[in-house]
């Protein structure tokens, strides 16, 4: 990670034209587009560790790095052209936490959930202004209109649990609809202990170049698309078994237990369908799936067409931490027109690098 302000590292960027190293794919039956992925670009350096990325409408990648210490901005051919140390506080342009989006007019809105304030900052990174946010929650998202999404933590009717809550705010930030919950938690029983899912129900949802908000419940395969009225004008599904859950599944997620914990872990049989959804701009949608894909550099995503007709199964690049399932999060990569972008790591998770991939059509 990176420490202070520190000036040593070592920045590598490679411009590549290699595509994955499985085939390409061929033209699904019925004269159906299919695509594979082109990586363009790496970016590296050396003691880093980026755990967010956003693009702006000229291709400039920004990247959280360093336990929300350090934003980097690399320019489309992956020149680091900016760095700022992000400065810790409850003062005018410092955070607690700093969860970065940007609108369509070029501004930065951070939300900072511990304190609940958001933070619009110029092109400057000067702050413009500072709202008060009415809701505490992750995974800010925003629309071309300004409008904000968030999965807002509510308490729950069982003391130990929370609601959590996809929630659509206006551009003022006053909440406008809830489009779906869960509860979120250890379950209390009747012994005084309790009990948790191993994998646990969580709710993924992204926003198309429509404004349309896609989610699911990553515990089965169901995708829902919302229009900007809060209309669901699709539904996508896939009579499809997830695959079943193995040991080494279980070592990486169970915690140690000890005679004294008082949490019992319940293992389900299969895992989750849903990964991870990534709307492209045509209407297509790729769904990540926790299928097993025989490649550590891959991973299955099942495409549809913008009817929600499926397609096939397509190999697309392993971001880092996609099988994150023990608190809402947001993914580790994105889409941009026709560009995938994600933040990758080494088998030992101590060298990252960010990445560029171009989406070609077949």
């Amino acid at each position: 990670m990176l420490k202070g302000g520190a000036v040593i590292h070592r920045l590598i960027v490679i411009g590549l034209t290699i595509a994955l190293t499985a085939p390409a794919l061929a033209v699904s039956p019925g004269g159906q587009k299919t695509i594979s992925f082109k990586e363009n670009l790496s970016i590296t350096q050396n003691n880093w560790f980026p755990h967010r990325i956003i693009v702006d409408a000229q291709g400039n990648i920004y990247v959280l790095s360093g336990r929300e210490k350090t934003f980097l901005t690399f320019n489309p051919t992956g020149q680091e052209v900016s760095r700022r140390e992000i400065p810790k506080g409850q003062g005018p342009g410092e955070f607690d936490n700093f969860d970065p989006v940007l609108s369509s007019d070029g501004r930065m809105y951070a939300a900072d959930w511990s304190q609940r304030r958001l933070t619009v900052l110029g092109p400057d990174f000067k702050v413009v202004r500072i709202e008060k946010m009415r809701l505490y929650g992750d995974a800010f998202q925003m629309d071309s209109k300004g409008q904000r999404y968030f999965l807002a933590y509510q308490a729950s009717k069982a003391r130990e649990r929370n609601l959590v809550v996809l929630t659509k705010c206006a551009p003022s930030g006053d909440i406008l609809n809830t489009i779906n919950s869960y509860e979120w938690g250890p379950r209390r029983r009747g012994d005084g202990t309790y009990e948790e899912d191993l994998y646990r129900t969580q709710l993924k949802f992204a926003l198309d170049p429509q404004d349309n908000v896609v989610y699911a419940f990553s515990n089965k395969y169901e995708v829902f698309v919302i229009s900007p009225s809060g209309t669901c004008i699709r539904t996508l599904t896939r009579d499809v078994k997830p695959r079943k859950v193995e040991k080494e599944d279980i070592d990486r997620l169970l915690p140690e237990s000890t005679t004294t914990s008082p949490y019992k872990y319940l293992v389900p049989d299969r895992v989750p369908a849903i990964a991870g959804l990534f709307p492209l701009k045509d209407g297509h949608l790729i769904v990540v799936t926790f299928a097993k894909t025989g490649g550590r550099m891959s991973l299955a995503g099942d495409l549809f067409d913008k009817k929600g007709n499926f397609l096939e199964t397509v190999q697309v690049p392993k971001y880092y931490q996609w099988d994150f399932l023990l608190a809402p999060k947001k993914s580790k990569a994105l889409v941009l027109n026709d560009d995938f972008y994600t933040i990758e790591s080494d088998a030992d998770e101590e060298t990252f690098w960010v990445k560029r991939y171009r989406i070609e059509w077949k």
